[in-house]
């Protein structure tokens, strides 16, 4: 399974986010530490292999994520080429990135980046600029997914994978509660309002849950619900570090959250990782969730249904979006070797890390959705349909997430500013106290 993936947006805490702060000066040298490792330092993608071992440090283990595979097809594409691979908890990546790069020893050649924090990883001097060398592969991935590595205008990591959300439903729970099941057409969406409606009925009708959310009080899962109203992702001004969270589409959003809460619409208490269990279990009449909750559905007993996120009345679509990219250490000393790696894994028949790992994951570029969308988990009527919303939300609805050196702290912070709201606090109250929060905790990068 790969729910881990795109569901690994976990707080790290403020005590994560100062140490990576005092570490900024330390890697760059400078205010803008992204110059020190910029125009490629005069490597290139080589038209022949070399004979290298190039180290990578990812968070996906050999055998239970499947990634076994995907080393051996690469190893047969390019045999003088090897991969000395290592993998580490999510909440270890980063202070195992810091150490290493820190060190300028060159290790590890290549890593996983956590999208949203691509920005920081740049601004702090441990990224590669990439810009020469596969800018001109722009038009291999979605608009998104290639932005999510751009920083100031250069390239800094290649997206392997993408992320959208889908409503699923319970067709059985709707019946006994005498709903219609909601559209599959991406022009006719339910809306969060009726949603919310429909819910507190499913629930009244028996259903244990009305509605759930695959990653409650997750910033990854609710950007998107402020955005279709007309605000902001979250920040704004020069480098996104300005807080801007309370504007009226913000709290008119998490006030709409917090009463689902209230309303009894979807459930206070339950943790992110028992959301999925819960739906697949026939307990809750609707969840958004990614399609990693698919191959699930098709081994449950669930007579399931999808359909596209919902929008707010009046409003436009926005989904989430984004995953993982590779990104090079600028202190490699095989970057010809790590750069080939970085365009077999991405670019190459579509990206060889979903091509020939054996767990679907969200591509993020058309030429991989096609490979993706012919994995079995979407063979079934309802698979087809999935693939079909997967697609057209990646291609015209995605949003990013903001990017920003603060993230850590923005999402440390927002993330307890959702709970609050979802445990009761006034949704202006609660953001306007996030805000006061953020803007201090962003000083120290002004």
């Amino acid at each position: 399974m790969n729910v881990h993936l795109t569901r690994r947006r976990l707080v790290t805490g403020l005590a994560a986010a100062t140490a990576s702060a005092l570490l900024l000066t330390a890697c760059s040298g400078g205010d803008d530490g992204a110059s020190s490792s910029s125009s490629g330092g005069g490597w290139s993608v080589p038209s022949s292999d070399p004979t290298a071992t190039i180290k990578v440090v990812s968070i996906l283990d050999l055998k239970t994520a499947n990634m076994q595979s995907v080393l051996d097809a690469f190893k047969k594409a390019h045999p003088t080429i090897t991969v000395d691979y290592q993998s580490v908890p999510f909440d270890n990546l980063n202070s195992t990135l810091d150490a290493r790069i820190a060190n300028k020893g060159g290790d590890p050649d290549v890593y996983w980046a956590d999208q949203p924090r691509i920005s920081a990883l740049a601004a702090r001097g441990m990224a590669e600029d990439l810009t020469s060398a596969f800018a001109g592969y722009k038009d291999k991935f979605d608009p998104t997914a290639y932005d999510a590595g751009v920083y100031k205008d250069k390239l800094w990591a290649l997206p392997i994978a993408n992320s959208t959300q889908l409503l699923y439903y319970n067709r059985a729970l709707l019946k006994k509660a005498g709903l219609t099941p909601p559209s599959d057409s991406p022009d006719k969406r339910m809306t969060w309002e009726q949603l919310a409606k429909d819910a507190v009925k499913a629930k009244a009708a028996g259903a244990k849950y009305g509605m759930l959310f695959g990653q409650f009080d997750r910033y990854y899962q609710l950007e998107p619900l402020p955005v279709q109203l007309g605000g902001s992702v979250g920040a704004t001004g020069e480098g996104n570090l300005t807080p801007d969270f309370t504007s009226e589409q913000w709290v008119k959003a998490f006030t709409w959250y917090g009463d689902l809460f209230k309303q009894g619409a979807a459930p206070r208490g339950m943790k992110a990782e028992e959301s999925d269990p819960a739906f697949v279990a026939g307990q809750a009449a609707y969840t958004v969730e990614g399609p990693w909750l698919i191959p699930q559905l098709g081994e449950s007993k669930v007579d399931w249904g999808v359909a596209p996120q919902p929008v707010f009345e009046g409003g436009k679509p926005a989904t989430p979006t984004g995953s993982w990219s590779l990104a090079m250490n600028p202190f490699s000393k095989q970057k010809e070797a790590a750069a080939i790696f970085l365009k077999w894994m991405s670019v190459d028949e579509g990206g060889g890390y979903i091509k020939y790992r054996s767990d679907p994951e969200l591509a993020a570029g058309p030429e991989g959705k096609k490979i993706y969308f012919e994995k079995s988990v979407f063979a079934g009527p309802e698979g087809k349909k999935a693939a079909a919303i997967v697609d057209y939300e990646t291609s015209n609805t995605a949003v990013n997430r903001v990017q920003t050196i603060g993230y850590i702290e923005f999402e440390t912070i927002l993330n307890q500013a959702f709970a609050d709201i979802r445990n009761g606090a006034d949704a202006k109250t609660a953001l306007d106290n996030a805000q006061t929060q953020l803007t201090t905790a962003w000083k120290k990068y002004k």
